[in-house]
Formats: structure tokens, sequence, C-alpha cells
């Protein structure tokens, strides 16, 4: 699973570089720059300095808990800048002067250093040769339309927006300072090619759904391992989601334990689940939708608890797994949760097992279907007595169902379960025992649109950029990116705000 970040790794590489270095981070507002600003402050390990130019100072402390940690840990500070006016006039008459008092040599950096808006020569009145610095400028597109208003540049010998920002960075490279421009224009300037590195912060929207990302476009001299993260801003908080991991391996399934423990529910075995999309109520369909990239893995990091909480509880699972699943992986995935005879008691499986293998899980195994014509009758009548068999509410059934697993069947059976039959089965499964049932397919395919009306609750899986995002169509949610857990939970979802 991939894991949550404060910022992406390749951001923390980039802080940890020799300093001088740049970074020009943009983006349309509301973007989350701000915030993404405040994370690097929070994650740099030197002094901190932070020009605002556009909040003042007590709303960003009311607004923002993550200023008031980085203050808190000492080494910051804050210079307010939203009530200055132009001063670029009364700067250039003064480099004039000085010229004149001290050096013949007008191209003096320390002199031309006094062109710059007075706050940022206040930052780095700030910063120290033996303390690594990072200086934040937000944002350097108010910080400069406010120090040159209107004036055309060249009038009167008035530096230009590109003029002030060579300077600055000239300024930069004589000491131990990181240096953050936020800017809100993404038109492509001087800038792009002068900083070390460049990040871009947009906002996209997914069907009728918005999610956040941030793109990494340039960091010289650091690896950019993935130049596109998924954010958060839940909480006021900057949390990426890294992409998931090529192999994850599968052992018994970790559960959050039930804080309200009841019949005639299932616990999904996670707190998140529960909070965006319920507990499984027995008698009920859920119908996990999902595209063709999404990986067998983040789907089963879902299932996995659920079942995890039904076997715990004595109750009765039926699998139809999806092709590929060999049965005997199961009684190894659960073989930390219940003993052998347990499982071989509380699990039926639908499938083949393959000719020549282990004939271990051979108890667990059920026959395929007949392929009779009606379709109200259940086409796994072991699978039915196996259920029906337990009627006890705290000891709940679940059946799994994958609609590819059901597709494979069909082509060893043809006819077993379409679109005209198949809700009925499910009727009938659902009316024969205390069971919730959890069907998992492709969104296009036919099997997987007939449920829909069935199902009380029904998630949408898709994959973009190795991440597995994860909505509920019902009840509705926001975008949630899946991600794994350091903390003992089986996994979290990140809500995308």
């Amino acid at each position: 699973m991939g894991s949550a970040l404060e910022i992406p790794s390749e951001l923390t590489n980039f802080l940890g570089r020799k300093a001088p270095q740049s970074l020009l981070v943009r983006g349309a507002p509301g973007t989350g720059k701000t915030m993404l600003a405040f994370a690097l402050l929070e994650t740099f390990p030197g002094r901190r300095i932070y020009v605002t130019s556009r909040v003042h100072p007590a709303d960003l402390f009311n607004d923002f808990p993550s200023l008031s940690r980085i203050a808190s840990e000492g080494r910051f500070s804050i210079i307010d800048m939203t009530d200055r006016g132009s001063e670029v006039r009364r700067a250039a008459s003064a480099v004039e002067e000085a010229g004149k008092l001290v050096a013949p040599d007008p191209e003096r950096l320390d002199l031309k250093a006094l062109l710059l808006p007075p706050d940022l020569l206040e930052a780095w009145s700030l910063t120290s040769p033996e303390t690594p610095t990072l200086v934040v400028l937000d944002s350097w597109d108010a910080i400069i339309e406010r120090y040159l208003g209107s004036v055309p540049a060249g009038i009167d010998g008035l530096p230009s927006r590109e003029e002030l920002e060579r300077i600055a960075l000239a300024q930069m490279s004589e000491g131990p300072v990181f240096l953050v421009f936020v800017v809100e224009h993404r038109d492509a300037g001087q800038l792009e090619y002068l900083v070390n590195g460049i990040v871009s912060m947009v906002r996209e929207s997914h069907g009728d759904r918005t999610e956040r990302w941030l793109h990494i476009d340039k960091l010289r001299g650091t690896r950019i391992a993935h130049a596109a993260y998924p954010f958060s801003l839940e909480g006021a908080t900057f949390r990426c989601v890294e992409p998931l991991p090529s192999e994850v391996r599968r052992g018994a399934p970790r559960t959050d334990p039930d804080p309200a423990p009841g019949q005639g529910q299932i616990w999904p075995g996670s707190v998140d689940y529960a909070n965006f999309f319920g507990r499984l109520s027995l008698g009920k369909l859920t119908l996990i939708e999902h595209d063709n990239e999404i990986p067998l893995r983040a789907m089963n990091s879902l299932l996995d608890p659920i079942v995890g909480e039904v076997l715990a509880a004595r109750g009765r699972i039926f699998h139809v797994p999806p092709p590929g699943t060999h049965p005997i992986d199961l009684l190894e995935l659960y073989r930390d949760r219940v003993p052998a005879e347990e499982f071989f008691r509380q699990v039926r499986i639908l499938g083949l097992l393959p000719h020549g293998e282990s004939e271990d899980i051979a108890p667990s195994m059920l026959p395929l279907p007949t392929g009779t014509e009606d379709g109200y009758n259940p086409r796994t009548p072991e699978a039915a007595k196996f259920l029906a068999e337990n009627v006890d509410a705290r000891t709940p059934n679940l059946c799994l169902a994958w609609i590819t697993g059901l597709n494979a069947i069909n082509s060893l059976v043809p006819g077993t379960y379409s679109p005209a039959t198949l809700p009925g089965m499910v009727l009938t499964y659902l009316h024969q025992s205390p069971i919730h049932i959890i069907f998992i397919g492709p969104e296009d395919d036919p099997l997987t649109r007939s449920l829909r009306s069935l199902a009380g609750v029904r998630l949408s899986m898709s994959s973009r950029e190795g991440r597995v995002f994860v909505h509920g169509v019902i009840p509705r949610t926001p975008s949630l990116v899946l991600s794994d857990s350091a903390d003992g939970s089986p996994y979290h979802l990140h809500r995308i705000v």
C-alpha cells in the first residue's frame, strides 16, 4: 500500500541538499500553495522565515494550526507586509545616493540588493552564514505588484520584476539560504529557468469530484521517483500519498477494534471504512466497482479486515474468488487467524482446484453449479445449505463474490450467470440467512451493472498515477485515497479536500 507523507520524499531530499537552493511553487488561488509552504517550513531543520503579503499573521494563526506548531518549535520569524505600499522609487533613490557615497561602481551586488523590497531585506537580515535558513515569499506576485505598483519598468532607472528576481537569487547565493517563491500566475517566465526546482499545484475534476495534485516539474540534483502526488488539506494539514509498492505481502488481516459491538451488522474492521461507508448490514448488498487498472492487492486491503471480522465471530464465508487466485492461498491467508479445522468449518470456495494440485483445501471446495434455467433457485445448492445452516445473527455470514470469478464459471458452464438471472439469485441468498453479500466487479461489466439497483452500498475504485482512489456512490463521499497505515490499522482512506 502507498504511504501518507507530510511532503513528497523528493522535496524532503531537496531540502536536505547543500544551500543555496531556490524553489518555485506555482498554482491558481486555492490549490494549496500556502499549505505546502507551511509543510516545507515544518519539515526544514534550520531557521524558518515566512513573508506574508496577503493574509495578516493573526488570521494565519487562526486558520492554520500548523503555523502555531512551527512557531512553538522556535527559530521561526514571520514578516508581515500586508499593509505595505509601493516603495520602489525610494529604494532606487537610496541606491543612487549610496553609490555616490561609497563607490563609483553601480553594479556592486550589496548596493543593488537595496533595490529589493524592504521586507525581503529584513528577511536577509535574519539569516546567518552558519545556519541554513528557509525563506518563503508568499506570494511573490503580491510582493512585486505592491512594491512596483503601476510604475513602468525602466522609468527613472526603476527596476523590473525580472531584475528584482535576479537580484534576489544573487543575494540568496551569498549564504546558506533556501528561497521559496510562491506564485499564482502560471505563465512561463525567467524564474522557471533560474530556480533549482519547480512544483505545480492543481485541482482536477474527475467526474463530479475534485482532486488535488502536486506535480514536480524540476528538482536539480534530486532524483524524481514520482513526479505527481495526490494530496489532501483535511484538518488544515498538508498530506500526500505515495504510489502503491510493486509487491505487498498479505498476512493475517489487521483490524481496528469495534468501538460499539452489536448485532445485525458486520464491523468492517476499519474505522475509516465505517466512518465513510458505515457497517455492513445483514440482508444487504455492497457493490464495489473498479476500473481495469486497480491491483488485486488494493481491493484485498478493503476486504481482508471484513473477512477477518467474520472469521473471528465464527461466522460462515462463501467465496467466489477471481481467476488466478489459488484456493490454497485463502487457507494460507487465514491460517494465522483460525486453525485449519475452523477454516474448513467456516469457509466454502466455489471454483476449480487445479489438476494435480494439493488436496489440502478440498474440504472447503464446492462443485461447480449445474446450469439450470430457473434463475431464482440457487445455482449452488451446497453453498445455499452451508449458509442456511447458520441462522445466528451473532455469527453472521458473508458472501464474497468476484464478477470475474462468475464469468470464469460461465466459460465452463455457459449461461450459469446472466444480467437477467443474477439479481434474483442474489435476493434468494439474502433471504436465507443472516448474511451480507459483497460483489466486486469491473465497472463496465454487464453483471456488475445488473446489481446496481440492489446495492445498499456502492463504491467505485479507480487508479491514477499508481494511486487507488475510492469514493462512495451510495452513500456519496468525496474522493478518498487508499494508503498503508503505520499505526496498526489495516489501511487509511484520506479525503481529498
